[in-house]
């Protein structure tokens, strides 16, 4: 009963974090139709920047977070300026192969500034472990699951509350549409994809603040968060959640009661059969965003 009770806590946390991971991912797809597959590589460079202002810095591990979603931000305009608006003029296959070598490129990067390391922050005062009834919760797990709640919240009340939000929206559903009632898609545009790698940035730190992590280690979070947009659907902050926790849970109760193998073989298998299931692809999946 105790083993079960924590592996459920546990997969509820690691939930939330997941869903953390795959906002921004979601987020892009769902308004922009593009599939970022260089998602994961930029989040575990935030993971890295993330780590040299904390271990590197001695920055708060709380207030280390803002900085890093700003920078991220500022280069999400950057790659929006040199690539992603040329790269809408291009077809599916050509995006995809370029985010692919953006991908590279940026693995590159991290690994020349950082090497191939495996890192984990300082986590300081946030490194205790709560002990309730028959469960230990880490207390940054359980801070950062509260951040990731906050922050899923906030940006659904400002897609669904504000005049920039129902712009975001209205991009999502339709661009011809949203042109002619008088948006600026092209800007609106250049600022979501540079609000998606800001949330991308943001996973990292979630990453970071929990788990080891390592450059070559991206693929494995782009394939969990793959997972969780295509179970919860692009666009719907509730749904990614909810995802997100499935996806907790699952490789939470397999790893307790299962051997390490068979956790990562029933996560890809839930994988496969999420891409079997949405035979219309990615691109397709309905993008409105609540």
């Amino acid at each position: 009963m105790t083993q079960l009770a924590n592996a459920v806590a546990n997969g509820l946390l690691l939930g939330a974090t997941y869903a953390g991971f795959a906002l921004g991912l979601s987020v892009i797809l769902g308004v922009l139709r593009i599939i970022n597959i260089a998602h994961s590589a930029i989040l575990v460079l935030a993971a890295l920047v993330y780590w040299q202002f904390v271990n590197g810095y001695g920055i708060d591990p709380l207030l280390a977070i803002p900085p890093v979603i700003v920078l991220f931000y500022l280069l999400g305009l950057g790659l929006h300026r040199g690539t992603a608006w040329r790269l809408s003029r291009e077809s599916d296959t050509t995006s995809v192969l370029a985010y692919f070598g953006l991908m590279v490129a940026v693995e590159s990067v991290a690994i020349v500034i950082w090497a191939t390391d495996t890192r984990s922050v300082d986590v300081g005062y946030l490194g205790a472990v709560l002990r309730f009834w028959t469960l230990n919760i880490p207390v940054a797990q359980l801070v950062t699951a509260g951040v990731t709640l906050l922050l899923l919240l906030s940006f659904h009340a400002f897609l669904t509350r504000t005049n920039t939000g129902a712009a975001i929206r209205g991009i999502g559903q339709s661009r011809d549409v949203a042109t002619l009632v008088g948006i600026d898609v092209a800007r609106m545009s250049r600022h979501v994809f540079a609000l998606g790698i800001a949330l991308a940035a943001f996973g990292g730190t979630v990453l970071a603040l929990n788990l080891p992590f390592s450059p070559q280690e991206h693929v494995r979070w782009l394939a969990w968060t793959f997972l969780v947009v295509l179970l919860g659907g692009v666009g719907s902050v509730a749904n990614i959640l909810m995802s997100g926790t499935l996806v907790g849970l699952v490789e939470s109760l397999a790893g307790s009661y299962l051997p390490a193998q068979y956790t990562y073989l029933i996560l890809y298998a839930l994988l496969a059969s999420a891409l079997l299931v949405r035979k219309e692809g990615l691109v397709s999946t309905p993008a409105r965003i609540v």
